[in-house]
């Protein structure tokens, strides 16, 4: 494939990895880019010239399956890629595919940026259904190890993530968190005393209008402490608490609950915002972008290897994109008022474009790389040209 050798001295400037390994990530990173698919079987077929389609199918397993992916160097790249400096807010999600009957979910931990999270960390749970604290902690370390806990400015996650055991890991890592309650969670007054449900906290407020509760409130949950014939131990984790009205009485869950710590609760509901974020990242990772649930690989190593080639692929992908908007203008506005494109698409259909033609278009495609070579300088540009 054409640029494939420049890609790879990009990479080798940023992995330390073997350069076979280079070689295979440029060129599927350049396949998954033209085809706009995982599916392994076709990303073999243009993988390489000249090999036969089963020599780079096994070429593909090889890494997926026999490379021991350095992920904390990774995680590095794609901060490094990302178009923004800190204070972060950070989102929390997992998302789920089904091949045939197979579950696959991946936890991930990103960082929000205009709309759209850059993926940062993440873990293949074993199994189906939601994950539990120990995949949460795992894939929180990771993050840790590329990011300062200071450097964080809030932590948004859904409902998935209210176990108090959770909570108090972020207390007492010194990450700020607003996370979303349900109804029916117990929120006591003190740390000795009754607790009620949050909904009954709720019944006072307005449609459309949002509350905090005064003062400090407390989660109770248990934690298994690990120790044999002692079983579990009770946890309290003191929080604030912000109720807002979304629905009436009729609507299955008419209030929107967050608990907050580290952060002013008055802002609380506008953070929660950016947690859409990590949801229209994966939706690039899926059906608007690399089709991630065409790829048939269900083993949690593969697929973890597999999210890291195209974690790549969309950071490129994204400055690429903000790279064409500050040259040429951003995607056009409908009239709705929302973009035709997301920045992700503009990029991806530059580069699909570049890599897909049979006439090279060199300068077009040494601009993309460019922003891939040194992004920082590329923001720095952006951010003077912005008014």
């Amino acid at each position: 494939m054409p640029y494939v050798r420049s890609l790879t001295d990009v990479l080798s400037g940023y992995l330390d990895w073997h350069l076979s390994r280079l070689k295979l990530m440029a060129r599927f990173t350049s396949s998954v880019l033209t085809l706009t698919t995982t599916d392994l079987s076709k990303v073999a077929l243009a993988l390489k010239a000249g090999p036969k389609q089963k020599s780079n199918y096994r070429r593909i397993q090889r890494f997926l399956s026999g490379y021991e992916v350095d992920f904390t160097a990774l995680g590095g790249l794609l901060l490094h890629l990302l178009p923004q400096r800190p204070p972060y807010e950070v989102v929390i999600d997992r998302t789920e595919w089904h091949f045939g009957e197979t579950a696959v979910n991946i936890l991930m931990v990103g960082i929000a940026h205009e709309g759209m999270a850059f993926p940062i960390a993440w873990t293949a749970l074993p199994s189906g259904g939601s994950s539990n604290l120990g995949a949460q902690s795992e894939v929180l370390e990771r993050f840790l190890e590329v990011v300062d806990p200071d450097s964080i400015e809030v932590l948004t996650a859904d409902r998935e993530f209210i176990s108090v055991p959770w909570m108090k890991e972020l207390k007492d890592r010194g990450i700020p968190f607003a996370i979303r309650l349900r109804s029916d969670r117990l929120i006591g007054r003190a740390p000795e005393g009754p607790s009620l449900p949050a909904r009954m906290h709720a019944r006072t407020v307005a449609p459309g209008s949002e509350r905090i509760l005064d003062g400090t409130r407390y989660l109770s949950g248990v934690q298994d402490v690990g120790v044999q014939d002692v079983g579990a131990e009770e946890v309290l984790v003191p929080v604030r608490v912000v109720i807002r009205r979304i629905g009436d009485e009729d609507s299955g869950d008419p209030f929107f609950i967050l608990a907050t710590s580290g952060i002013d609760p008055a802002e609380a509901t506008e953070f929660y915002r950016q947690r859409w974020d990590i949801e229209t990242m994966f939706a690039a990772l899926k059906s608007r972008g690399f089709d991630l649930e065409e790829t048939h690989v269900t083993e949690p190593g593969k697929v973890e290897n597999l999210v890291g080639l195209l974690a790549l692929a969309f950071g490129w992908t994204r400055l690429v994109g903000e790279e064409r908007a500050a040259r040429e203008g951003p995607p056009t506005t409908k009239s709705h008022g929302r973009k035709e494109r997301s920045m992700f698409r503009y990029g991806l259909d530059r580069l699909q474009n570049i890599l897909s033609t049979l006439e090279p278009q060199d300068q077009a495609f040494f601009r993309c790389l460019s922003v891939l070579r040194s992004p920082s300088a590329s923001v720095a540009g952006r951010s003077a040209a912005t008014p």
